[in-house]
């Protein structure tokens, strides 16, 4: 896993980003700014959070357009599915996103309830019981 070089500061974001490290297959995890800035990340050896961040947001700014066109509402998670990799992303705060990387099939039925103190809704509308 990277690290900053100056291991003296710390970072409350990252130390909570580092959970995610611990599921399986999971390769990156990255807060990125609705600007496309990279705010905080911690990710396995050889991953471009930089890059990642730059093209999170103009993913989701492309397809929030087609939801909206489509009349669908506003785009809440979007997982997408590669060969080799799935990528989730997801809304961690009003100007916030949570990037998720891994490698491909290992994050199963994650992208259901990312962040903590999120309410997730069935098809009824109902929310499940914990």
């Amino acid at each position: 896993m990277d690290r900053h070089k100056d291991s003296e500061q710390i970072d409350p974001l990252r130390d909570a980003l580092a959970d995610y490290l611990m599921i399986p297959g999971m390769k990156a995890a990255i807060l990125v700014s609705d600007q496309g800035l990279m705010i905080s990340s911690v990710a396995h050896d050889g991953v471009d959070t930089a890059s990642i961040a730059a093209l999170a947001i103009d993913t989701v700014a492309t397809v929030q357009r087609f939801g909206l066109q489509v009349q669908a509402g506003f785009l809440d998670t979007m997982r997408i599915e590669f060969d080799k990799l799935t990528v989730v992303l997801a809304p961690f705060a009003s100007d916030v996103m949570l990037a998720l990387v891994a490698t491909a099939g290992s994050l199963g039925a994650l992208s259901g309830n990312l962040t903590p103190g999120r309410r997730v809704e069935s098809p009824t509308g109902q929310v499940p019981a914990s």
